[in-house]
């Protein structure tokens, strides 16, 4: 080999050497640009599908929620019916479609649902406390739930149910059953007049013009007196084994006191 030669060579080398450089990096960009592509792609698909789909399950559930008394400047009793069937969707639910598919994905929300708030309310005023019930099927298998919680959408059941409206009041309120007692008296009410969140009213004299004296019908069995130190008296209502109700009415002017001077319940009353 000539002594030209050689130099040529060793000229060419360094240049061989960076164009074959310049070809792996145009190779490794092709590649990562194909790879780029392929994930957009992937991720334009799932976007255009949706959410990945749940299997419906099979539900037939009732939601009965009744508030018994939320204090002297809430509401005296209330109560609220709601059905729910699924597969395929339907009740009186807000959105009988999605609620289907919450209890899919979720199934403890009618079976074991959460019923304690994660934070204090904003407005200052706890919310009414209600006693739920959800009985039916879900799945074949049998549902039976009982348990009080605050009304508000941050509850799971309330909110990814539908059981609120707009503004956060309970759906499909039944009109309540209104009974009266005559203060001083006691008054039973045969089974079947009434129901859990119905409203007993004492009767007072025509020219008092202060807060009722009210409860609503409890849920459980045998409840104790409720008194409010702006109303005229003191009352009571028991509710019996054969679902009998017992209203009792009591004036404060016949409360005996303690030794501070204050109105205390009688220790035979209600009777």
């Amino acid at each position: 080999m000539t002594t030209s030669a050689l130099r040529l060579r060793f000229a060419l080398d360094p240049l061989i050497a960076e164009a074959k450089r310049r070809a792996r990096q145009r190779r490794t960009l092709v590649l990562l640009a194909a790879v780029v592509a392929v994930a957009a792609a992937a991720v334009l698909a799932t976007e255009l599908r949706g959410p990945v789909a749940i299997t419906p399950v099979p539900a037939r559930l009732s939601v009965l929620a009744v508030v018994q008394d939320s204090g002297a400047l809430g509401p005296k009793g209330g109560r609220a019916l709601f059905h729910l069937r699924c597969d395929p969707a339907g009740g009186n639910v807000a959105e009988p479609a999605k609620a289907c598919a919450a209890i899919a994905a979720q199934p403890s929300l009618v079976t074991d649902p959460k019923t304690s708030l994660n934070s204090t309310p904003t407005t200052g005023f706890p919310p009414p406390i209600w006693y739920i019930t959800i009985t039916g099927r879900l799945d074949g298998k049998p549902v039976h739930f009982s348990g009080e919680a605050p009304w508000s959408t941050q509850i799971a059941l309330i909110g990814k149910l539908g059981l609120a409206g707009a503004h956060g009041q309970p759906l499909h309120l039944q009109p309540l059953r209104r009974r009266f007692v005559g203060l001083n008296q006691t008054r039973t009410f045969a089974p079947g007049v009434l129901r859990p969140g119905d409203r007993v009213t004492c009767r007072v004299h025509h020219s008092y013009r202060g807060p009722l004296l009210a409860m609503g019908v409890p849920v459980q069995r045998g409840v104790g007196p409720y008194e409010d130190s702006s109303t005229p008296g003191l009352m009571a209502i028991q509710v019996r084994a054969n679902g009998a109700v017992v209203a009792s009415c009591l004036a404060r002017s016949r409360m005996p006191l303690d030794k501070r001077g204050r109105t205390i319940v009688p220790p035979d009353w209600p009777p």
